[in-house]
């Protein structure tokens, strides 16, 4: 089995990974597109559902592409579309001078330790069906919502209202929405799971000396 069952996550946790899309929307998108191999874009994905407590598979993803974009010709021609989406949460080198000075049973056992080179991540894959937002005024309703979504840290938020009707009706027919219906969902947290506490605990203050605290905090949390 790949990965190992233990950098797997369960559904118990969902939760997490629901929050690593939220935290960082922008995806690797993987498509067929008559091609030998994938298309690949990148491409910022949000929930159409924002409470947390809907099962994760009955949630919607919500992304946009130009209509130049291949994606969006298919959806446009042949109406469904499978795909498959990477998010990429936090990730650093993990050095194989972690936990060399940890005690083991055996002194002489240093197997338990960071013995090779290695690195830590966290991703999510999801696989779905992707499927055309038609609808003119439906369009516009979703692109006040992706930018109410994406904008709602700002000190003062960009509002569609700034923007002329006439001009923000242009950018419609030049962008395609579509929404992607939850297939797969399945996380992938390599955060040294199959190593000794102490041996992650000398990972974790590695990978935080390496400013990278969320990381750490992942690890040390195991």
């Amino acid at each position: 089995m790949y990965p190992p069952k233990y950098f797997q996550t369960s559904d118990e946790e969902n939760h997490k990974l629901s929050a690593l899309i939220n935290d960082n929307p922008l995806a690797t998108l993987l498509v067929n597109i008559d091609e030998p191999l994938p298309h690949i874009s990148h491409i910022p994905f949000h929930f159409a559902e924002d409470d947390a407590t809907t099962e994760v598979k009955s949630k919607v993803l919500i992304a946009h592409v130009s209509n130049q974009h291949p994606l969006a010709a298919r959806l446009l021609t042949q109406g469904d579309v499978p795909l498959s989406i990477v998010f990429h949460g936090e990730q650093c080198y993990i050095s194989p001078h972690c936990g060399t000075n940890v005690n083991t049973n055996n002194a002489n056992d240093n197997t338990n330790g960071q013995v090779v080179p290695t690195w830590n991540y966290a991703k999510v894959h999801v696989t779905g069906i992707a499927t055309a937002i038609i609808d003119p005024e439906l369009k516009y309703q979703q692109m006040k919502i992706s930018s109410q979504h994406f904008e709602r840290e700002q000190q003062r938020p960009w509002e569609l209202t700034e923007v002329s009707d006439k001009k923000i009706r242009q950018m419609l027919t030049a962008i395609t929405f579509f929404k992607v219906y939850i297939d797969t969902f399945e996380g992938r947290f390599k955060f040294s799971q199959n190593k000794p506490t102490a041996v992650r605990a000398q990972i974790a203050e590695q990978v935080a000396r390496r400013n990278k605290p969320l990381l750490a905090q992942q690890i040390r949390d195991l």
